[in-house]
């Protein structure tokens, strides 16, 4: 661009030289004034189109400078959202799991402890229960504050030192349900043989201490319920997760909730 506007400036020097040339052959016809003007006019025509060139080339500097300065802005945005961003995720989830980690390994310790307390205070008579543990006829009662399924459920109990609860009588089903408002695991289970309830000491349901809820249409617990799961429901609870807590009702074994864990108080 910068050529063309001096190539024709160059050329409207010649020109108009070349007018003022046969002006000067001409002085009999051509007025002074006249070639005075041409020699302003040609002077003026160089210098704007001097004024042009230098424009553009500003211009054009300006541009380039613009154009590299939004490409670093452009790539620097890349690479921080390349390497920040996804480093800020990794640093969040590795410290979420560090932190579940480390919750997980206190409260596994913190129920070790309780259950070489309550060992402990059974062997020494120190207490009639363990810290957590509350006492009620001759026995001590754990209510967790965790969800397991059955089997963990079951499994955790006798890490305590107990086992899941054994409901026996009237008076202990009171106790028990007037402790808790949701729904929790009891050490009762037909996964054996279906139909045939047995505790986790494999003593079998005592039918008159028995007590399933009979449903408003007749239906009574358990019912073996398989549209949920196809093998059915082989483990008990007391209530449902509906809120009514003083009855039994068959569930399947793989849900997790909070179960009651029972033990012979010291003497």
């Amino acid at each position: 661009m910068k050529v063309l506007l001096i190539v024709l400036s160059v050329c409207l020097v010649f020109a108009f030289g070349g007018v003022y040339q046969k002006t000067l052959k001409k002085e009999v016809t051509v007025h002074k004034w006249t070639k005075v003007l041409l020699i302003v006019l040609s002077v003026c025509l160089v210098f704007a189109f001097g004024g042009v060139c230098t424009l553009a080339i500003l211009l054009t500097r300006a541009t380039r400078k613009y154009n590299n300065h939004n490409n670093f802005t452009s790539s620097l945005c890349s690479q921080l959202s390349n390497a920040a961003t996804p480093s800020h995720h990794r640093c969040f989830f590795v410290l979420d799991a560090d932190y579940k980690a480390q919750f997980d390994a206190l409260h596994n310790q913190h129920e070790e402890t309780l259950g070489k307390l309550n060992r402990l205070n059974y062997s020494t008579g120190c207490a009639l229960c363990a810290d957590h543990w509350i006492h009620s006829g001759g026995k001590c009662y754990y209510f967790s504050t965790v969800k397991m399924n059955w089997t963990q459920s079951r499994d955790h109990c006798v890490t305590l030192g107990g086992h899941l609860v054994i409901i026996n009588s009237k008076a202990e089903q009171d106790f028990v349900t007037s402790n808790i408002k949701k729904t929790h695991w009891i050490g009762l289970n037909d996964l054996d043989t279906e139909g045939h309830w047995v505790w986790v000491n494999n003593q079998p349901v005592n039918d008159s201490a028995g007590f399933w809820i009979k449903r408003e249409n007749g239906i009574r617990e358990p019912d073996n319920w398989t549209k949920g799961h196809p093998d059915g429901e082989d483990c008990a609870g007391l209530g449902h997760p509906g809120g009514e807590t003083d009855f039994w009702s068959d569930a399947f074994c793989f849900l997790e909730k909070r179960f009651v864990c029972e033990a012979p108080a010291a003497v």
